[in-house]
């Protein structure tokens, strides 16, 4: 049975995507997701969406072209006074630097940093 919080993916890896969209599809624990391949677009996208379209969670990259995941959350702290529903993020990355997991346990935006590839167990702890 599909749980009811409804989950973003901002991730520049299409393989990692598709990957995830079929484990999503397989585990059958999530509302359909939605997915982006760019900061820019998913924050132009929380910008101008109404409640009921805003996800509940944001499953982050770090590293990605353009705007990374640290600009990402840099922004979002600009808007998310003026969202209409609470959204948490969570920073999925193949990251191992210590600085990165350090500066995530900092910042209060961010509920936890989580190493690639992300399990069902934790998928299930978040959407839980």
């Amino acid at each position: 049975m599909p749980f009811l919080k409804t989950i973003a993916v901002i991730d520049d890896d299409l393989i990692y995507i598709n990957a995830l969209k079929k484990l999503l599809l397989t585990w059958k624990i999530t509302n359909p997701a939605t997915y982006f391949t760019s900061a820019t677009e998913a924050l132009d996208f929380i910008q101008v969406k109404e409640a009921s379209a805003l996800p509940d969670i944001l499953l982050l990259d770090l590293n990605m072209p353009g705007m990374n995941g640290w600009d990402f959350v840099e922004n979002f702290a600009q808007i998310k006074p003026n969202l209409p529903k609470q959204i948490s993020i969570y920073l999925v990355s193949s990251s191992i630097w210590e600085e990165d997991f350090k500066r995530a346990a900092k910042n209060k935006l961010i509920k936890e940093f989580i190493t690639k590839p992300i399990l069902k167990a934790k998928l299930h702890e978040i959407l839980g």
